[in-house]
């Protein structure tokens, strides 16, 4: 915490540019020691709500017949069901669904989480289990993070089989119940004596028979999905779902929630941007996914930006920005647990988007001088001396790729960590500081 007050009190003043960083509720002009203390309150009163709702929960299972022991992870905002070989109930999209209900509607939700504790038996045979097997596209984030969830290590296996999808998602597979759905792990399909790519055929085949409905016309080339079923985001497999919407250029796709696929074509502005308006609407919403597009080429899904000059670039930015963030934040949380865990002081740099008053934008990370440090990649990177006092300002200021090629022998890539991080190793020198002594101002000039 001492680590974090200091870079919050640093930088505010080093900034000095009159935007905003991350989603504090104080102002551009609040001094900085009130912003420390600002930001520590609000995460002081979010946690408190989470503990509450952690407490409902629990009352909820327990009236719906849960008698094993419930362990709350407070860290993980998780509930463990047993002591030994239980399940598992993440708490953090239901409790933004609470958040977003209406308080009549608030109860609903906890009936919907006393479901989970039940997941669906799973069949002995894969003859029994085909009718009910579905492809799930989701996040990367979602499979990768799984193993610091579950498994508190990044170096273990995650218990679900999965494989990258255009390198930001993710597609598993799933047996759909009554109630809530289960997702497939090596030791299932190893038992029923079929490969990843067998099931997953199936999978496919089970959700073209539930796909014939017609795709929702926005605007002429735009479209998106009908289906509220969880699995509109996994139509993109589908290749015919997603040519049926005659698109300008190639197919681009955003699916910023499960229920949302959203379509439209690389040549066509206009569409582009109802499509990201859109997209930034669902990923504020609970259950939200990634804000990012995905362009079809003849070798499959390939991540997709508007050229700079389009009208369409800030909005696709600003959801690259978002959903890069929210992706780190939420990795941050569980290395700062693990390493806790494990007793070892270890700096998690956060990944930080920042936009001044012209609607410039950077994402900007801290290195620390004689600091154990990961860092994300981001745009910018602030090198700091905490020996200068909480005040001094950075001693150099740098865009990543300027570091990288003069500095990249103190970057180490962690393995088996996505997003991406650093270990750092040292501090660059005073000759490659004095290259990097910038106006913070200059560094917003995108190109």
């Amino acid at each position: 915490m001492m680590t974090r007050s200091f870079v919050g009190l640093a930088l505010v003043g080093a900034l000095g540019l009159g935007g905003c960083a991350g989603h504090s509720r104080t102002g551009a002009g609040t001094p900085p020691e009130r912003e420390a203390e600002a930001r520590l309150a609000e995460d002081a009163e979010e946690q408190a709500e989470r503990d509450a709702f952690a407490q409902r929960a629990i009352q909820a299972l327990r009236a719906a017949g849960e008698t094993r022991a419930i362990h709350y992870d407070a860290e993980g905002f998780l509930l463990r069901l047993g002591d030994k070989d239980g399940s598992t109930v993440f708490l953090s999209n239901f409790f933004d669904e609470y958040l977003a209900a209406s308080p009549r509607k608030r109860d609903e939700v906890f009936t919907r989480l006393s479901r989970v504790r039940a997941l669906p038996e799973m069949p002995k045979t894969f003859a029994e289990a085909r009718p009910d097997l579905l492809p799930v596209v989701r996040g990367r984030t979602f499979f990768e993070q799984l193993r610091l969830m579950v498994k508190d290590g990044a170096e273990k296996p995650v218990p679900i089989s999965w494989r990258p999808l255009g390198t930001i998602l993710g597609v598993g597979l799933a047996f759909d119940g009554p109630e809530t759905l289960r997702y497939l792990g090596p030791e299932e399909l190893s038992r029923w004596g079929v490969s990843f790519d067998q099931a997953l055929g199936v999978a496919l085949e089970n959700l073209r028979q539930r796909s014939t409905e017609p795709l929702e016309q926005l605007a002429p080339g735009t479209c998106q999905s009908p289906w509220d079923d969880n699995y509109a985001a996994s139509r993109l497999l589908l290749d015919e779902v997603v040519r049926r919407c005659e698109v300008r250029g190639a197919p681009v796709v955003l699916v910023p929630h499960r229920d949302l696929l959203l379509i439209t074509g690389s040549e066509d502005e206009d569409g582009l941007r109802q499509v990201a308006s859109r997209a930034m609407k669902a990923v504020m919403a609970p259950r939200a996914m990634d804000g990012r597009a995905l362009r079809l080429t003849p070798g499959g899904w390939v991540p997709f930006m508007p050229e700079r000059l389009s009208n369409a670039w800030a909005d696709f930015r600003q959801l690259e920005l978002y959903t890069r963030a929210r992706d780190y934040a939420e990795q941050t949380r569980q290395l700062e647990k693990l390493h806790e865990e494990r007793g070892e002081d270890v700096f998690v740099a956060a990944y930080t988007p920042y936009q001044d008053e012209r609607e410039r934008s950077i994402s900007y990370a801290i290195w620390l001088k004689g600091v154990d440090s990961l860092l994300p990649r981001t745009d910018v990177i602030f090198f700091m001396d905490p020996t200068l006092g909480e005040e001094a300002p950075p001693v150099g200021i740098a865009r990543w790729e300027a570091v990288e090629k003069v500095a990249g022998q103190l970057l180490t890539p962690v393995e088996g960590l996505y997003p991406e991080r650093y270990r750092v190793k040292g501090f660059p020198t005073e000759e490659q500081l004095a290259r990097w002594q910038n106006d913070p101002g200059e560094l917003l000039d995108e190109e």
